[in-house]
């Protein structure tokens, strides 16, 4: 009988050890992941040069998801920041950090292309296929 009871605390104290073990080991690999990663899921912006102005000065009043979401050219971007400007009291902002905002915004948030729009409207669009010389 005693060998049983010492049986069961050494196989509960192997599984409580295993259990540490396996903890200790996706604690260390979890913190090796980079914590950037984790921020751009979070935030939805792609990486770029500008992308920390951009959330500077934008995400103090409305989620970076709202960025996310819009695809504009730099000419509607511009327009949309007067507008913020003018109706919603944002502050003023120097060339040089509008530049690289818009910058950012033109590479990273600008429209889809027309012709891929075409193409989720009709199966036999141009952009997605040659055009037919049978069907002009």
């Amino acid at each position: 009988m005693k060998s049983w009871k010492v049986e069961k605390l050494r196989s509960r104290k192997v599984g409580w050890l295993a259990g540490i073990l396996v903890a200790a080991v996706a604690g260390i690999i979890y913190a090796g992941a980079p914590a950037e990663l984790d921020a751009d899921r979070f935030l939805g912006l792609k990486p770029g040069k500008g992308r920390e102005l951009v959330l500077a000065h934008c995400i103090a009043c409305h989620s970076p998801a709202i960025i996310h979401t819009n695809h504009m050219s730099r000419k509607e971007w511009d327009k949309t920041i007067t507008a913020m400007q003018i109706t919603n009291g944002m502050w003023p902002l120097p060339d040089s950090v509008r530049r690289q905002i818009l910058d950012y915004l033109e590479q990273s948030q600008r429209p889809p292309d027309a012709g891929l729009r075409l193409g989720k409207s009709s199966p036999w669009a141009a952009p997605l296929y040659r055009p037919n010389p049978f069907w002009k």
